[in-house]
């Protein structure tokens, strides 16, 4: 008798439990349970619908209420609505004893349903949290709603299969040291063969497998000399389940180190991203509803400086002008600043290849042009006073021909009036600076001005606004309400840099989700190796299983055993997807692979490891494995003794 029916005496019999979504029941005389509760389907729907349903109202209370930061508004959003949809799915499974899976897939197709619904209204006003799916296009707002509505039924999915597994005996049962060791039984993961795993994954996938692959030369040859000296030669044989077991781990290794590597390349780019625009553009920004309605800004910089949270606050004049220099012209916005207190907010002094920034506010510091251009040191204007110093990104300079010391000219429609109406306004200016930010958007368009010099050129006496610093770039949008809130409110309001460069930084939010979720099939691919591996070890051991079932283990029992055993596989498999990605991001970072930086504006390919990430692509996995347990674990849980002991 093997392992499985001679250990069965060590916990005793277990009680009989009711049967799995009206399976009948293994010889314990308990009534056939219905194939359809209608108890169970009202809980479970209320999980799918009201956990999709919930996440707006969590959002706004976590993100607009508590003025929590976005990351954080969002993890906590998401975690309550899978807190509601796993509370809701683990009542029916334990209220009802069954694992509801015809109930929940009837309330997934009553989401699909919603959705259809809500997408007929798409001509009418649609909620406030579905607007800017709605405006990406309807494909968009359909696939949204439908994923979310799949992720809210797969928590209720295991969540009621859970509490089925451990309550459906009758009693709370939370022991699991004896399906582990008919779990390791099963599988034969021993020391030297998860050993031998850790070894390949040390020393990389490819010589590992070198290594196994030379190993088993040496052993061919050796067998193959012994047969032919007519020795006998006993060499031991890999079970197929063993073999299967160790497939079915690779595989998920191999999916989980591929999307940790993927997810933290395209983190990288995104951190790297989102450096270069804080860079050069502030954290926040105040704002009036007119712009002669500002007031004065040196006192309501005072103001701002003072709301806590704030680290720095620096006026400025914007406006879009041309650029030209003899034939070349080109469109840029120019920005008056103020010399003194921008270095506070915004990157600038710190990027500037060429030039200083306080030449701006002193114009006649700026040399002369290296190759003798136009516009010398020593040029004055009619009025006796230096032409005034611009700043310029590298783009600018490549496509206007210039450097520190050429004169260009400034052009803008914001002219004298006219006989024929508004006359364009040109002046000229002598570049004191060229700065490199590492956005070509930004190194192709922008240009400084001292604000003393902008105000002047546009015939101004106040400014655009005030750019802040925050001391936490995640709490700017809290901040920036503080600092509304100290201003008096209107005519004041506030942008934080999410809402300035919203579209950006969701299109690549966007991206990487997709890119998650398309990789994600490679786990779920290899979790179909699980599935075949359990339904292997189910045919395998059906007489094993029959022996328990006749001793009285009840449902529940049997398939704590092979949710046991697959998810064993996903974890290991996991952790070993694990230390091959971070080893892979902590090579890559440390080595570096190099890109083209005039295509790409980086000189390596970036790497961010975030242990959010690794944790989510590990849960991920599990998730997954435990899923592709579950059709095994019921088939040999519904087997009948009478069924496996018919051919003994």
């Amino acid at each position: 008798m093997s392992q499985l029916a001679s250990t069965s005496g060590s916990t005793g019999p277990a009680p009989a439990a009711g049967p799995a979504d009206g399976a009948p029941p293994a010889s314990t005389g308990h009534p056939v349970g219905p194939v359809f509760h209608w108890g169970a389907f009202l809980l479970v729907a209320l999980g799918v619908v009201g956990s999709v349903a919930s996440l707006p109202v969590a959002r706004a209370l976590f993100g607009d209420r508590l003025a929590l930061p976005a990351p954080l508004a969002n993890g906590l959003s998401a975690l309550s609505a899978a807190a509601l949809a796993a509370a809701l799915g683990a009542l029916a499974g334990g209220l009802f004893r069954r694992m509801a899976s015809y109930e929940i897939a009837a309330a997934a197709l009553l989401w699909g349903a919603i959705t259809v619904a809500l997408l007929a209204r798409a001509g009418a006003a649609m909620p406030p949290a579905l607007a800017g799916l709605a405006s990406q296009g309807a494909l968009v707002l359909l696939l949204a709603l439908l994923g979310l509505g799949c992720l809210a039924s797969i928590v209720v999915t295991v969540a009621a299969s859970l509490a089925f597994i451990l309550t459906g005996s009758g009693r709370l049962d939370l022991s699991l040291s004896y399906e582990l060791y008919i779990a390791r039984s099963h599988l034969r993961l021993t020391p030297r063969n998860l050993g031998a795993l850790f070894a390949m994954a040390l020393t990389g996938l490819l010589p590992g497998v070198l290594v196994a692959l030379a190993w088993s030369y040496v052993r061919d040859a050796a067998e193959r000399r012994a047969l032919a000296r007519g020795e006998p030669h006993d060499r031991p044989r890999m079970p197929a389940t063993m073999l299967m077991t160790l497939i079915s781990i690779a595989g998920v290794a191999v999916g989980v180190w591929t999307l940790v590597v993927v997810l933290s390349v395209m983190g990288g780019f995104s951190a790297d991203l989102k450096q270069k625009i804080l860079g050069q553009t502030a954290h926040g920004m105040v704002l009036s509803y007119g712009q002669d309605e500002f007031g004065d800004w040196r006192a309501i910089q005072k103001q701002v400086l003072e709301v806590r949270g704030v680290t720095g606050a620096t006026p400025f004049l914007y406006n879009e002008v041309m650029l030209s220099t003899g034939q070349n012209l080109t469109g840029a916005v120019l920005k008056g600043i103020d010399v003194a207190s921008v270095g506070t907010v915004i990157d600038l002094p710190r990027s500037l290849e060429t030039g200083e920034l306080d030449w701006l506010t002193h114009p006649d510091r700026i040399p002369a042009p290296a190759r003798g251009g136009e516009a010398g040191a020593g040029e004055q204007r009619s009025g006796g006073r230096p032409l005034p110093g611009i700043v310029i990104g590298r783009e600018l300079a490549r496509s206007l021909r210039v450097t520190v010391g050429d004169q260009l000219n400034v052009v803008s429609p914001l002219g004298d009036l006219g006989p024929a109406g508004p006359q364009p306004k040109s002046r000229p200016f002598r570049v004191a600076g060229v700065f490199y930010s590492g956005m070509y958007e930004y190194d192709s368009k922008f240009a400084y001005l001292d604000l003393g010099e902008a105000q002047r050129f546009f015939g101004s006496d106040t400014v655009t606004g005030l750019e802040v610093k925050v001391a936490n770039v995640d709490n700017a949008r809290a901040v920036m309400d503080r600092v509304v809130f100290a201003l008096g409110g209107w005519p004041y309001r506030a942008k934080d840099w999410g809402e300035l460069n919203r579209s950006l930084f969701a299109a690549l939010q966007q991206e990487k989700v997709v890119m998650a979720v398309i990789l994600s099939f490679v786990v779920l691919i290899a979790t179909f190796t699980i599935l075949a591996t359990l339904v292997m070890m189910v045919l395998e051991k059906r007489r094993e299983i029959a022996v328990l079932k006749s001793m009285g283990a009840g449902v529940p029992s049997v398939m704590k055993i092979f949710v046991t055993e697959g998810v064993v596989i996903g974890a290991v498999g996991a952790a070993f997807g694990l230390f091959l990605g971070f080893g892979t991001c902590l090579l890559v970072r440390t080595v570096g692979i190099p890109l083209d930086p005039e295509i790409y504006y980086i000189s390596n390919l970036p790497v961010v490891m975030d242990g959010s990430q690794f944790a989510l692509v590990s849960l991920t996995a599990l998730v997954l494995s435990y899923l592709a347990t579950l059709y095994p674990a019921t088939k040999a849980a519904r087997l009948h003794p009478v069924d496996g002991l018919r051919s003994e």
